[in-house]
């Protein structure tokens, strides 16, 4: 890891007891939550503050330093749970990690542009939402761009085609398809029509 690369770090708070009772007391007390797990220890149990938790999410830092009782920890927030109505956070997931390894996550897909095809009467579909991707861990982007602004009717960007952070590596098949843009179901129908009509010789 560079000298210049510098994580966010928020405090943490051991928790002594669990359970849903514990769980809405600490809520109650403006903290969140939170366990930590991996490289080969035992899982923590711990909290970390309401609004520290909030800003890093704000920011998309996906990766920053707990500092509990003065030990600091590399993490990455692995997982979030919301309420009902996607408000509140309950609890996290945070993974030990070391910054500079390299870690397998699951990316969003965001796509940019309009297609000309889709504007033309095609159908914009998008097997794949999101994407396995194998990089550094202080460099996972917050969602992977795809710009399909030049695709028409029988287009589509295969894996092959995605643009990834340098020293990225999508765990895909490289033919994969991730979008594309089919004919109307209508259109497609009239052809397979013509398709199947035998040829009528006149004698």
């Amino acid at each position: 890891m560079s000298d210049d690369f510098v994580l966010q770090k928020i405090s943490a708070f051991k928790r002594d007891k669990l359970g849903s009772i514990e769980s809405n007391r600490v809520r109650r007390a403006g903290r969140i939550p939170a366990v930590v797990y991996g490289h080969g220890q035992e899982p923590a149990h711990i909290s970390v503050e309401d609004t520290d938790l909030q800003n890093l999410i704000k920011n998309r830092e996906r990766v920053f330093e707990i500092d509990l009782d003065g030990q600091v920890e590399e993490t990455m927030l692995r997982d979030i749970q919301w309420d009902t109505f996607g408000n509140q956070i309950l609890h996290v997931d945070l993974m030990r990690i070391n910054a500079s390894e390299r870690v397998t996550v699951e990316v969003q897909v965001r796509l940019r542009g309009t297609s000309p095809g889709v504007t033309s009467g095609g159908v914009l579909e998008q097997p794949l939402h999101s994407l396995e991707l194998d990089c550094l861990a202080h460099n996972i982007p917050d969602n992977i761009s795809i710009r399909i602004n030049t695709l028409e009717i029988g287009d589509s960007i295969h894996i092959s085609d995605v643009e990834v952070p340098r020293g990225a590596k999508l765990h895909h098949p490289e033919d994969q398809v991730v979008v594309h843009v089919i004919a109307p179901k209508g259109e497609e129908e009239v052809v397979a029509t013509e398709e199947e009509t035998p040829e009528v010789t006149a004698e």
